[in-house]
């Protein structure tokens, strides 16, 4: 008995010996990728009514700098309107000191964008040069973008911009002077939706001082609103003129 076990034991270990041997697992891959293209659509408005989901016509409301020596703004008899792509000052009688017209919600800003890289708005004004005797302050209402269209930020006028000896404005007492643009100018002095013909253009893009910048991410899904009051400055010293006419020159460079 004691030898059939044996025997037994080592025909197992045998069989054992020679099992087939296991094979090596192998990959491989296949490569998938895909694109998804950049789209960007902007627009602008003029005299826009806070906290609404579309741009509609404001009350056209210019609040009087209550400096010393202010003179006086008057609204226009007739409003603006959002699609007029104009802001209308009316008559301004300079005082002993610089008057500062306010108008609130003035420029309303759209845009619907997938990019990804982000974007940035430069303003300048559709001259070259600093101008005489009128400076334009921007203040924006919120620095960032919101659902709806942003209310003024200025709850009572601002302060009047300060002029140099020359009469050309140097410094605002709230917000940012708009500066002149950089390049060769085409239709000074007429307003236009994004990317419409016969606006007021400039063949240089500036590269600093952006309103509004959005940096790379994921960019909000929606409608994005921006909105600024623009104050329009008037030293006492400023000649009589009839209907004036500049334009501020909007631009959107992707990033």
């Amino acid at each position: 008995m004691k030898r059939a076990v044996a025997g037994l034991g080592a025909l197992l270990i045998t069989g054992a010996m020679f099992a087939p041997a296991m094979a090596v697992t192998s990959t491989g891959a296949v490569k998938f990728g895909w694109t998804v293209p950049a789209s960007f659509t902007a627009h602008i408005a003029s005299d826009y009514t806070k906290a609404s989901a579309t741009f509609t016509t404001g009350p056209g409301t210019i609040q009087t700098s209550t400096s010393a020596g202010s003179g006086t703004c008057t609204t226009p008899s007739s409003g603006d309107s959002v699609t007029s792509f104009s802001l209308s000052f009316g008559t301004i009688t300079p005082g002993t000191a610089v008057t500062g017209c306010n108008y609130q919600q003035a420029i309303g800003i759209s845009v619907n964008t997938n990019d990804a890289n982000g974007y940035q708005i430069f303003e300048t004004l559709d001259v070259t040069a600093a101008p005489s005797f009128y400076g334009v302050c921007i203040s924006t209402d919120g620095a960032t973008a919101t659902a709806t269209t942003p209310a003024s930020t200025n709850a009572t006028a601002p302060g009047a911009a300060t002029f140099n000896a020359s009469n050309v404005a140097t410094a605002c007492a709230t917000g940012t002077l708009l500066g002149p643009a950089s390049g060769t100018v085409t239709n000074p002095g007429v307003g236009g939706d994004v990317g419409s013909a016969g606006s007021a253009t400039d063949t240089t893009t500036p590269t600093s001082g952006a309103f509004f910048t959005v940096t790379a991410g994921t960019p909000a899904t929606g409608t994005n609103f921006y909105g600024e009051d623009v104050q329009l400055n008037i030293p006492s010293a400023a000649p009589s003129v009839t209907n004036a006419a500049h334009a501020i020159i909007l631009y959107f460079v992707p990033g």
